[in-house]
């Protein structure tokens, strides 16, 4: 019950920026199925503790970023994974959605895709919410579907100045996008 459609819009090569809704914790798994590349993402720094999740997220090529606060540390290892020509995945909002809908990107997100030369490819996914409700224990079956987008044309705000309103702007198109 899964269908990945628009694949041909994730670039084989070269760094990768996807950016997708987030409904439930098995979002990275799906997505990691639908595309040919080793598959990197951001998670929140919470879900870090020593242990089987931990390790989980860790042997998935996770890596901790910290909500509400600017995360240098986090930025740096995201341009980095993408200057090495990487496939990274990146959830704009911040966090899963409670009711399905789209919420708005956080400011890092628009930052991220102004400062690499990556492509920036928005991803939709369907149906991970019937899968893993957000207060669900166990998995339930689903048809569950990943579209991807066509890459976005960054050459027009790498031309405007850096700035917060830009990296807004940017987050805003990709979530319009998605």
């Amino acid at each position: 019950k899964f269908q990945a459609f628009g694949a041909e819009n994730v670039p084989s090569t070269g760094g990768v920026l996807l950016m997708s809704n987030h409904a439930s914790y098995v979002d990275p798994v799906f997505m990691g199925a639908a595309v040919d590349r080793n598959l990197y993402y951001m998670a929140r720094s919470t879900l870090f503790k020593p242990g089987l999740i931990e390790w989980l997220l860790l042997n998935m090529n996770a890596f901790p970023v910290h909500l509400g606060v600017p995360d240098r540390k986090a930025m740096r290892w995201a341009l980095q994974l993408l200057g090495d020509s990487n496939l990274l995945l990146i959830f704009p909002e911040g966090t899963r959605s409670v009711d399905g809908t789209l919420g708005k990107a956080q400011a890092g997100v628009g930052l991220i895709a102004y400062k690499t030369t990556a492509f920036v490819v928005p991803a939709f996914l369907g149906g991970t919410r019937e899968v893993l409700p957000r207060t669900a224990k166990m998995l339930k079956p689903a048809k569950v579907i990943v579209s991807f987008g066509k890459p976005l044309d960054m050459d027009y705000y790498r031309k405007c100045e850096a700035s917060r309103e830009t990296y807004v702007k940017i987050g805003e198109e990709v979530m319009t996008r998605i």
